[in-house]
């Protein structure tokens, strides 16, 4: 530590000289007068000034605020030596810049304990001052950083303005980065593919899984998928590159060209509503899934529900971090405390806007800040108007045969195995994910009904299901004989496909599937939906060979 000593008397700064030297302080320089005094200030840089007050020409209350303002930030201790006595004095000595004092004459055991306690105050200011600077340099180098990820986020995570269009939606993340994700894209057959995400948390570490979600999607979409597909890639890609303790809870949808049929696949969201005015009419439609990224492709199920929407009537998907805005109390919103806002908009207003249901949420909640992003997504049904690029005519022509024996038939993967197959084809991206509806319906038809001889009116309650399922699981176990046989002819120049499914069962009467069941009360049976999705979704269906045959042909127009 280096000490200044400024006194115009050469005894006293001898005295002060030695008595530093003895306490250890051995690197000390010495001033006669105010000018040099600031001259040493300069070339020196002490850490700690020792000041006479009453000096010729310049005075110690003229000196210690010039040395004062030639000081870095840094905690500069100036001690002033004086022989007054006066309290206005010693508290000028304090108002010009200095930090403590000693008056003459001052007793060497005080004095020395002021200056090590000072000395230890700067070595601390020194100290802070270091972190300082290295915790500038740090936010300095983050904010840079963010800027880049910003920039590429802002490019990558785009949708078409042409799609964005066709929703109502807002995003508010609850940081810089948002841990929600909003994803829209044309099909191929002029419909939209969307998905609605919120990843585990918020903030960078949880956007950042939308990159790989993105391009994905991308990707998928372009070729006509099936909701399937696109959840079980997602999970899958997912799984590859997050942690254990982080996933993403999605709604991933499809809407027709018409504008009013959605197909949702929903994994750990809040439930999507369809807004009416009366409770009646209101319509929410749960999740049934568990977010993407947790279980393995074995485990996940692709199942989806289909919605049939009304001509301008809503459908309303959201992220948690809206239904869990709380009030002054910890009291949170919950779905019960949205529907009711949700029913006042659509009294007031005949149909949900995204930015007023959004504040009148946020009027719930006791800080102006959120805790969790916010995503809120509104679709109006309506037709589509989405221009496409169409070159069926450009595909090859081709047929594709499986024939699955009992073995084959047992793999719990067959399915998915089969559905890739068919995307092989050439001319069927815009009808992909009608074709893989239909081919499902037709193997577990054939599967369930053909081969294993299951009941679907077991499945009247949850408790039919579960006893559906286990009887099914317990029935493939055991086969030991059976076949399915699947053909698919694809005429890309006709704009046709023709799909055919032919099990080793004893058949069925084909013309009772033809309308949906429905019970006494005209309430629909949880069975029998099957073949009337299938007429609805194909040109033509026709039965051979007693209905152990099945053909439908597709039209790539659709």
């Amino acid at each position: 530590m280096k000490i200044l000593i400024v006194d115009d008397e050469s005894i006293n700064r001898t005295l002060l000289a030695n008595m530093l030297y003895n306490a250890g302080y051995k690197d000390c320089v010495e001033a006669a007068n105010g000018v040099d005094a600031i001259e040493l200030f300069v070339e020196e840089k002490p850490d700690l000034v020792l000041l006479d007050v009453v000096m010729p020409g310049l005075s110690g209350f003229d000196v210690a605020p010039k040395i004062r303002n030639l000081a870095d930030d840094t905690y500069l201790p100036i001690l002033f030596i004086t022989a007054l006595e006066d309290k206005e004095s010693l508290v000028r000595c304090l108002e010009v810049g200095g930090n403590d004092f000693a008056t003459k004459p001052f007793d060497r055991h005080i004095l020395i304990a002021k200056i090590r306690a000072h000395l230890q105050i700067r070595a601390l200011s020194d100290r802070i001052e270091q972190q300082n600077k290295t915790l500038r340099l740090f936010n300095q180098r983050v904010e840079r950083e963010h800027a880049i990820v910003e920039h590429i986020f802002s490019h990558a995570i785009v949708n078409r303005p042409e799609v964005l269009s066709h929703f109502d939606c807002l995003l508010k993340p609850a940081e810089t980065f948002n841990g929600d994700l909003f994803l829209c894209e044309a099909s191929p057959s002029g419909g939209i593919y969307f998905v609605v995400g919120d990843f585990t948390g918020h903030g960078l570490a949880s956007a950042i899984g939308a990159l790989p979600v993105t391009r994905a999607f991308r990707e998928l979409t372009q070729q006509g998928v099936s909701i399937a597909e696109i959840t079980s890639e997602l999970n899958r890609i997912l799984l590859t590159f997050l942690p254990s303790d982080m996933f993403m809870a999605a709604v991933i949808g499809e809407i027709n060209v018409a504008g009013n049929r959605v197909n949702l696949w929903q994994g750990g969201m809040p439930e999507v509503v369809v807004p009416a005015k009366t409770d009646i009419a209101f319509r929410t439609i749960p999740s049934r899934h568990m977010a993407l990224g947790i279980l393995d492709e074995s485990e996940l199920n692709t199942d989806y529900d289909t919605i049939n929407l009304g001509h301008n009537e809503q459908l309303v998907i959201y992220s948690d971090g809206l239904i869990e805005i709380a009030d002054a109390n910890g009291e949170m919103l919950q779905e019960e405390g949205l529907a009711n806002i949700i029913k006042a908009q659509m009294q007031e207003q005949g149909k949900v806007d995204a930015q007023s249901l959004f504040r009148q949420a946020k009027a719930h909640c006791s800080s102006s800040t959120l805790s969790d992003d916010v995503t809120l997504v509104v679709f109006n049904a309506k037709p589509l108007n989405i221009s496409t690029f169409r070159n069926a005519g450009e595909g090859l022509p081709s047929v594709h045969e499986i024939a699955l024996n009992a073995s084959h038939l047992k793999q719990p993967d067959i399915l998915q195995r089969i559905l890739q197959l068919a995307g092989q084809c050439e001319g069927i991206q815009n009808i992909r994910s009608v074709l893989y509806t239909v081919l499902t319906e037709l193997f577990n038809n054939a599967l369930d009904h053909g081969i294993l001889k299951l009941e679907s009116k077991v499945k009247t309650d949850s408790e039919g299901f579960h006893q559906y399922y286990a009887e099914r699981d317990a029935s493939l176990k055991t086969l030991s004989h059976g076949r399915i046989n699947i053909r698919i002819e694809s005429l890309p120049s006709e704009g046709k496909v023709l799909l055919q499914v032919q099990d080793s069962g004893e058949g069925f009467s084909w013309d009772r599937g033809r309308t949906l069941s429905v019970q006494n009360n005209g309430q629909e049976l949880s069975h029998g939906r099957g073949l009337p999705l299938i007429h609805a979704l194909c040109e033509k269906v026709w039965f051979e060979d007693g209905g152990k045959k099945v053909l439908c042909l597709l039209d790539t127009e659709y």
